[in-house]
């Protein structure tokens, strides 16, 4: 194949002109300020799979790319909105992108720059993180804001916790804990209220409120994308599958993202759970779980219960809150207590032990592992098959689990799967941590599975 080398243009010779050149030096500049207009609100040219032709994307608006001829009706706009007389005729859209810089995609990640370059590749995505910025000087902080923690946390220690872990999202967001709260509470007792009312426009509305499992785990869920914090609203499942999942997602750092028409990758993930409900057992939570961070059960004050404790709550602390955060520097001032709150001794990796997560371990013992302990312990030679178990639930009248919540069953009842050989074939077979291979080997041999 013939390559032809195109010869390179002298410096000396003149750029050839374009139709732009036609405009005057003061509609020039005009455009020029469209220009670093949209380069400091961080918009792009983006290419990508989902369209054959280039669009316009912006940090702020992601999931809304724009067709490039929007750029000729916003300039217009801009125009407008300056005073200015719109330009004539109309600047086309490639001369109004002009400086705007090519990216594929969008990223999320605190704290990054606002184009992202991948390592050794021309790939250059828009970052979406949004950190809170300043409309106003902070006010005082408010003292019904700090009445409301002491309410929903009267032990100090875990008031000191709670808050370090919310302060940790604004002072480190890129850095994601392995453990967040669950909150148990009575209704109204302003959880809701921090959440939707001091958090969410603190973190940009980078947050979702979930109220249903499978809006987290199902497929093309996106509840982890682009969050800093999600709330669980009092979600309710007793499958031990969605538990299994649960715990893998609130401890790895990547997760899987499937789009509709695009190929599914890992990536990066910064959300925090908090998990909040009314429920006695939310969840079933075993010995071994240090995912949760469980302080006392969220009351009422002055030994009040039921609509009187919710109305004293609402009158008394959550009303006036709402009030003064509708005043300019508010919610500057919780920002700020936020981002100075001390942060020492605080561990991002290993959650504090509290008394109410050992009575949540108490309470959390199912039917199912009640049933596969009797049913384990019975077993004549303790090496089995998984639809042995499986098999067992049939006969015993209950719903047979999948194979992953028996094996999860297996494993917190002391068992582990490896291969045997058993007539010359080698096939898995689960038992005790404290059997060796070759014993059970032997047991096998010996004697017929219960």
């Amino acid at each position: 194949m013939t390559v032809v080398q195109l010869p390179l243009r002298q410096e000396s010779e003149p750029i050839p002109s374009s139709p732009e050149h036609k405009y005057t030096q003061d509609q020039r500049e005009l455009v020029k300020q469209y220009q670093a207009y949209l380069a400091g609100a961080c918009y792009a040219k983006l290419f990508n799979a989902a369209s054959p032709y280039p669009r316009v994307i912006s940090g702020a608006a992601p999931h809304e790319p724009l067709p490039m001829a929007w750029l000729s009706g916003d300039f217009t706009d801009f125009c407008r909105e300056w005073g200015r007389q719109p330009v004539r005729p109309a600047p086309s859209p490639d001369y109004l992108a002009d400086g705007l810089q090519t990216v594929t995609g969008t990223i999320f990640m605190p704290k990054g720059p606002a184009i992202v370059r991948a390592r050794g590749s021309r790939h250059r995505y828009v970052n979406t993180y949004q950190a809170f910025e300043r409309e106003h000087v902070p006010s005082e902080l408010s003292p019904h804001f700090l009445a409301l923690l002491e309410c929903m946390f009267p032990d100090a220690d875990e008031r000191h916790t709670f808050v370090q872990y919310v302060a940790h999202m604004f002072q480190q967001p890129e850095v994601r804990p392995s453990w967040h709260p669950m909150l148990l509470s009575e209704t109204g007792t302003g959880k809701g209220f921090i959440f939707n009312s001091v958090l969410t426009p603190l973190l940009c509305k980078q947050t979702m409120l979930v109220k249903k499992y499978s809006e987290l785990l199902g497929r093309f869920a996106n509840a982890m994308e682009g969050t800093i914090l999600v709330q669980l609203d009092d979600c309710k499942s007793n499958r031990a599958d969605v538990q299994i999942q649960l715990k893998s997602l609130m401890t790895e750092e990547r997760v899987l993202r499937e789009q509709k028409g695009l190929a599914a990758g890992m990536v990066s993930t910064y959300t925090r759970f908090i998990l909040a409900s009314n429920e006695e057992v939310p969840l079933n939570i075993d010995d071994t779980d240090r995912r949760w961070w469980i302080p006392k059960r969220l009351g009422y004050s002055h030994g009040l219960s039921g609509d009187d404790g919710r109305k004293e709550r609402i009158a008394n602390v959550i009303q006036p809150l709402a009030d003064e955060l509708k005043q300019d520097g508010a919610l500057e001032a919780i920002h700020d207590y936020f981002i100075n709150y001390p942060l020492d001794g605080f561990n991002p990796k290993s959650a504090p032990m509290t008394e109410t997560l050992r009575q949540q371990i108490e309470k959390s013992v199912t039917p199912e592992q009640i049933f596969a302990t009797d049913f384990l312990d019975t077993h004549a030679t303790k090496v089995l098959k998984l639809g042995d178990l499986g098999g067992a639930f049939v006969k015993g009248g209950l719903s047979k689990p999948g194979n992953g919540p028996l094996s999860e069953l297996l494993t917190t009842s002391g068992y582990r799967q490896d291969f045997l050989t058993v007539d010359g074939h080698k096939t898995r077979w689960w038992f005790p941590v404290t059997m060796q291979r070759g014993e059970a080997e032997a047991i096998l041999a010996v004697q017929e599975p219960f």
